[in-house]
């Protein structure tokens, strides 16, 4: 029985052991190469933050009206506090590698040999996966989810939309198609470790769909079917195409 200030390292061989103290210093270390590259990559969006915002803005612009085709701010403060967002944004995004590798990283000495094979493709299908969530939200999802609300909006008065009503939406949607992406991979790595197979997940198809749009009409805030069916229809792909990737390993296993 190992002491309790020690942690077995399952791939390091029987006997190696890893102090908490040095599970507590390789976590600073990944936390301080994380929030470096995040501080950097906000400094650079933060300066260049009215580039950012105007570009951002291209999807409500096309759906205003000529002459209402732009952001408005209300008060002194909201573009600068608009451009701490978008740094923030940025930072998350942009570095999405950099911190999604330093996780995986992070964990890594805590699984068994044959394990850690599997760390750098799902940090790799991570990354990929979180940051395709986030521009199918800005290309796909913003522009339908703007088109219906601002149409709405003109039968009863003019837009005026406010740099912080609009960047507080963009960001909301955004992040959250980039964590909804990440569910393929978070039920492929359930199903590695056994706590789901694909049969349990295919038995589970109907409830699932239905979870799918609730989860679409969270992340859409519009009550538009167009928009909530465009988040939805590719979650449900991807929830197929889990179950295909665990039927695959599952054969894989069997005949080893």
């Amino acid at each position: 029985m190992t002491d309790d200030k020690h942690a077995q390292k399952p791939g390091d061989g029987e006997g190696a052991q890893m102090s908490l103290w040095d599970h507590l210093d390789e976590l600073r270390s990944r936390l301080f190469k994380s929030a470096l590259a995040l501080a950097i990559i906000f400094f650079i969006a933060f300066v260049n933050g009215d580039r950012i915002i105007n570009f951002l803005a291209m999807p409500l612009k096309k759906v205003l009206p000529p002459d209402q085709a732009a952001l408005n701010f209300l008060g002194p403060m909201e573009v600068f506090m608009g451009t701490v967002k978008i740094g923030m944004l940025s930072a998350v995004i942009v570095g999405a590698p950099i911190w999604l590798y330093q996780f995986w990283k992070f964990i890594e000495p805590a699984l068994y040999e044959n394990e850690r094979k599997l760390v750098t493709p799902f940090a790799i299908a991570t990354m990929f996966m979180f940051l395709f969530g986030c521009l199918f939200g800005f290309y796909a999802v913003i522009p339908m989810t703007l088109s219906y609300l601002i149409e709405l909006g003109l039968k009863v008065g003019n837009a005026m939309v406010t740099v912080k009503d609009y960047l507080d939406l963009l960001i909301w949607m955004v992040i959250g198609c980039g964590l909804v992406f990440e569910t393929p991979v978070l039920l492929v790595l359930l199903g590695m470790v056994g706590i789901l197979d694909s049969s349990q997940l295919a038995k589970s198809r109907k409830m699932v769909v239905i979870i799918i749009f609730v989860i679409a009409a969270i992340v859409t805030p519009s009550p538009d079917p167009m928009s909530q069916t465009a988040l939805a229809v590719p979650m449900c792909i991807m929830y197929e195409a889990s179950i295909w990737i665990l039927r695959i390993i599952e054969k894989k296993r069997a005949t080893a």
